[in-house]
């Protein structure tokens, strides 16, 4: 009795866990290193897709500065619009599945993966523009 005890309450605490939310954490006119105005617009969304690419986004060129970023492990997807110019760029939620999305809150995931994209943004933007010195 004690056992099925323990493993209703390790159940319930695995379901409560796989359910958390957050509030959608946009990027918003995130600067680039300064080196990085050395680059062309091109050069530029170039160094989001790779960074994009390396985390299995699939990028799309909306127009020039707007792409649109699409992450799906598993049954989840989230899509989100990169907006950038020679300064800065940001990261906006655009539309999502399986992630418990109500308007204003949204799977914890969501914000690790778009901070893990804005990171490799600058990293790979940043190491661009090292080497375009």
């Amino acid at each position: 009795m004690r056992s099925l005890k323990f493993a209703v309450v390790g159940l319930l605490a695995l379901v409560v866990a796989a359910c958390r939310t957050a509030p959608v954490q946009n990027v918003s006119s995130q600067p680039f290193p300064a080196d990085a105005s050395k680059l062309s617009m091109a050069q530029i969304e170039e160094s989001i897709i790779k960074a994009a690419g390396e985390r299995e986004w699939i990028v799309q060129r909306k127009a020039e500065g707007e792409l649109i970023a699409t992450y799906s492990p598993r049954d989840h997807l989230a899509k989100v619009e990169i907006d950038f110019d020679q300064s800065e760029f940001s990261i906006s939620y655009v539309d999502s599945t399986n992630l418990n999305y109500d308007g204003t809150s949204i799977h914890y995931n969501y914000n690790r993966w778009v901070n893990n994209l804005r990171q490799d943004i600058l990293r790979e933007v940043s190491a661009k523009a090292v080497l375009a010195n």
